[in-house]
């Protein structure tokens, strides 16, 4: 009886099941930070999410494949501008994929954002979290399908 309790628990953490329960929260950072006179938009996200949600068309996340879904399923806007990001560089992370993008030339100060953002929300409990790093202050904001939309006012 031990053995195949042992051999029950074997099975069971090698399946993946057991690892995959406890994964940590699922979500995607967006991080909008001043970099001498433009704005970037760093991306952290996990890459199986995309894979399987993202609309990937392939196991290998290309530029373009991102940069589309990227734009479908968020939009950015300072100061009354829309922004189109441009997708700079990808790099894989282990099971996490990070993104450059270059959002913009920055102004000499930014008064206010507003991002609309449904970035994986078909994935459960996902979120994306937006950090803003700008005008000397930093500011985050869980968004998520309840709160897809944020408009921060800058003084």
């Amino acid at each position: 009886m031990r053995i195949l309790i042992f051999t029950f628990f074997t099975l069971f953490s090698f399946s993946g099941f057991y690892n995959s329960s406890l994964h940590e929260s699922i979500s995607a950072t967006f991080n909008v930070i001043e970099r001498g006179h433009v704005l970037m938009l760093e991306i952290n996200f996990d890459e199986e999410n995309f894979i399987k949600f993202g609309e990937s068309k392939s196991l290998h996340i290309s530029k373009e494949d991102f940069k589309n879904y990227l734009n479908k399923t968020t939009s950015w806007e300072i100061d009354g501008k829309k922004l189109t990001p441009q997708v700079l560089d990808i790099k894989s992370i282990g099971d996490h994929m990070k993104v450059i993008c270059f959002l913009s030339k920055k102004t000499k100060k930014i008064k206010s954002i507003t991002v609309k953002n449904e970035f994986l929300l078909n994935v459960k409990s996902h979120s994306n979290i937006v950090k803003l790093d700008i005008n000397n202050t930093f500011k985050d904001y869980r968004l998520h399908k309840g709160r897809r939309e944020i408009q921060v006012e800058y003084n």
